[in-house]
This record gives C-alpha cells, structure tokens and sequence, in this order.
C-alpha cells in the first residue's frame, strides 16, 4: 500500500500478537536446480506475548500462512 518492504510492529498493551507485512518486491534468488531466477518476496514479522501464545502454535501458524500467500489457489478449495 505505502510500498514499505519491511517494519516492524509494537506490540500495544493487552494485545497477544500483532502482525507486520510488507510490499512483495522482485528479488534475485538461486533456484533448486543452482541457476539464478527472480522471486517476489515480503517480509513478514510477527510480535508476540509469549505468555498468551505458545512459540510452536505461532510457527505452525507462520508456515501456513506462508504456503497460502505462495499458493493463493488452495483457498478456493
């Protein structure tokens, strides 16, 4: 929206979490077959009381998060 690729979020008082997402930019990557190639990537942070939400709920919760926005199409299913 603002075209920030990356911040970070504070975690306001009483609140359990809170997420910061940044704009996806084109960036060089290797590939798995070790050839260069161009990959949209965002960077995602997460800020977390870890008083209220476990760490390995929050990790599970970040992986699937990742394999919805790299694969948008399992949400129609």
């Amino acid at each position: 929206m603002f075209g920030a690729d990356r911040f970070d979020a504070i975690l306001p008082p009483g609140t359990g979490a809170i997420m910061a997402i940044g704009a996806s930019y084109p960036t060089v990557v290797a590939t798995k077959d070790c050839r260069i190639g161009m990959k949209k990537q965002m960077q995602v942070n997460v800020t977390a009381d870890h008083h209220v939400i476990y760490r390995a709920d929050l990790a599970s919760f970040l992986q699937t998060l990742s394999k919805i926005i790299e694969d948008p199409k399992d949400l129609t299913l």
